[in-house]
């Protein structure tokens, strides 16, 4: 073969070669691009294709149901009017106030605890879609594990009745934490708590609610004391009943009652927030406290102390009769013959 042959037959197969790698390029390209169409039009079916959200019910139900599955962004199709009045400023302050009586455990007022922050931002391809963008404080995998333990923990508190199973609950928090007593006062949450063993009230009332209502008891937060402190509403037998687990953990003094299914009446020092009043939860609260015929233990120690001194009082005065009866009464004659030998006396007188 010629050298000129066989320059021409080079030149071939580089242009063959050169035309085969363009046909690849171009088939990526067009590749390339229909994925792009294809991931654009799939964000955008998801935001258009759901049925637009027509309240602030709906939305905070869905919300709710977002952050209980710790998925960090989700979009959203608002009606326009709801989008307007709805997204703004006094946004998360209204969404810590929602409550779903179906899904309890899927509520805001629970829910917002367990969050960093919410953010939105309006979906640009789409004058009503929102996203929404949460910030969790914990790692996806330990709010997973906590729940989980907690799930387990409220079937083993689980009693006969409702009455039981409260009375678990409240006895099993007091008994296994103590108020966090520390300057800065770091575990506001139950998943703080039972890490560290430490908690403030409103890990106590999270932990509550949680057990309560995943053992099918009606139970409900409360802020109150100006906004400085959570306790609990139950529900038992069709009346609603307050309670405040953080107050009867009195630490090394053991466990008060003193807070235990109580009636306003006898529930002192508490005054709920105004957006906390039962006339907002359309609930009814018992005007009498719950006969649970428990003993505070103060009242039982002083009871339990009172019959220790009666008893030793009573064994006092036994010892001391028993004592006495051992010694010669006086005007016991000890010789029995003195009265013969004074008459013989008596006869050889006369």
């Amino acid at each position: 073969m010629s050298n000129d042959n066989y320059m021409d037959d080079k030149e071939t197969r580089l242009e063959e070669l050169e035309v085969k790698n363009k046909h690849k390029i171009t088939l990526f390209l067009i590749i390339s691009f229909l994925i792009a169409c294809f991931s654009t039009s799939t964000l955008n079916v998801q935001a258009k294709d759901d049925a637009k959200i027509k309240s602030e019910e709906e939305f905070f139900n869905l919300l709710a149901q977002q952050i209980y599955d710790r998925k960090l962004y989700k979009y959203y199709d608002l009606e326009k009017s709801l989008q307007a009045s709805l997204i703004g400023s006094q946004f998360l302050d209204d969404f810590s106030y929602h409550y779903n009586p179906d899904a309890p455990l899927k509520s805001g007022c629970y829910l917002v605890y367990y969050l960093n922050s919410i953010h939105y931002e309006y979906y640009k391809d789409y004058s009503t879609g929102v996203k929404m963008m949460i910030s969790f404080p914990y790692p996806k995998g330990s709010m997973d594990r906590h729940f989980e333990h907690m799930s387990a923990l409220a079937k083993n508190l689980k009693g006969d009745t409702d009455y039981d199973t409260v009375l678990n609950v409240h006895n099993y928090l007091i008994d296994n934490f103590e108020y966090d007593q520390r300057s800065s006062m770091e575990n506001h949450t139950d998943i703080d708590g039972f890490k560290d063993g430490v908690m403030v009230c409103s890990g106590y009332g999270l932990a509550t609610y949680y057990l309560l209502n995943e053992a099918g008891i009606k139970t409900r937060i409360i802020i109150g004391n100006d906004e400085s402190h959570m306790w609990n509403m139950v529900e038992l037998d069709g009346k609603w009943y307050n309670l405040d687990v953080t107050w009867d953990d009195e630490g090394s003094n053991g466990r008060s009652y003193k807070y235990f299914l109580k009636s306003d009446a006898d529930f002192p020092d508490h005054q709920r927030s105004d957006k906390y009043n039962i006339n907002n939860f359309n609930i009814e609260i018992a005007n009498k406290s719950y006969n649970s015929n428990i003993i505070d233990t103060k009242i039982l120690f002083v009871i339990i102390l009172l019959f220790v001194n009666v008893y030793i009082g009573i064994t006092i005065k036994k010892n001391k009769k028993e004592k006495s009866n051992t010694t010669i009464p006086h005007g016991v004659v000890v010789n029995d013959g003195f009265d013969d030998w004074l008459k013989e006396q008596e006869d050889n007188f006369n």
